[in-house]
């Protein structure tokens, strides 16, 4: 959880402890530029971010800005660097994150703060290298103790379980998350055991 001034940020933005509703886009955006802080983050970078392999409107991340500011009422949370691109600005007084990794077989992939893409392309965070997963087939979003999981439009989907992800659903360690046909599976790190002394 990250807090500045009156605000409280964990994959749902709240001021004063009331939720300020914003689209899954528009959290993802401030996820993206909290992640970065204090550095801008390019447009084109960000597009290719909120919008993978999809060609969207000019004006739409503008779009996701405005609401983000308007929200919240409080235009300094997210700063315009001209000819660049969007930075966020608000001065964090306190972050708390939970340590989570995904085991894929053997192998224990541990969960950095922010977005983690699971696919084929060798530069995902989570490469899983099998044809019936997408190169970006789904991200997993930490955000101080919790873990967001949405599809990015793959071939052959994305599941909790048995059940589908249709829009960014929640998870929880122990979840089984299957990719294709590779299971995942989401464990709190400090919860795994110990390497035995032999």
């Amino acid at each position: 959880m990250l807090r500045f001034g009156a605000f409280t940020f964990d994959f749902e933005l709240r001021r004063d402890g009331a939720l300020i509703a914003l689209s899954p886009k528009a959290l993802l955006l401030l996820q993206i530029l909290i992640d970065a802080r204090p550095r801008p983050v390019a447009r084109e970078t960000l597009y290719q971010r909120l919008w993978p392999d999809v060609i969207v409107e000019p004006g739409n991340l503008h779009t996701l800005v405005a609401e983000i500011r308007s929200a919240s009422g409080d235009r300094s949370i997210i700063r315009t660097v001209h000819r660049v691109g969007y930075a966020f600005d608000a001065p964090a007084v306190g972050e708390e994150n939970a340590r989570f990794s995904i085991l894929l077989g053997d192998e224990e992939i541990p969960l950095r703060s922010g977005e983690n893409v699971i696919g084929r392309d060798p530069h995902d965070a989570i490469v899983i290298r099998a044809n019936e997963v997408s190169r970006h087939h789904a991200r997993l979003f930490l955000a101080g103790t919790t873990v967001t999981l949405e599809d990015l439009g793959s071939k052959n989907g994305t599941f909790v379980g048995t059940t589908r992800v249709t829009s960014p659903v929640e998870v929880h360690a122990g979840d089984e998350i299957l990719i294709g046909t590779t299971k995942l599976r989401l464990v709190r790190a400090d919860a795994l055991a110990t390497t035995a002394t032999v």
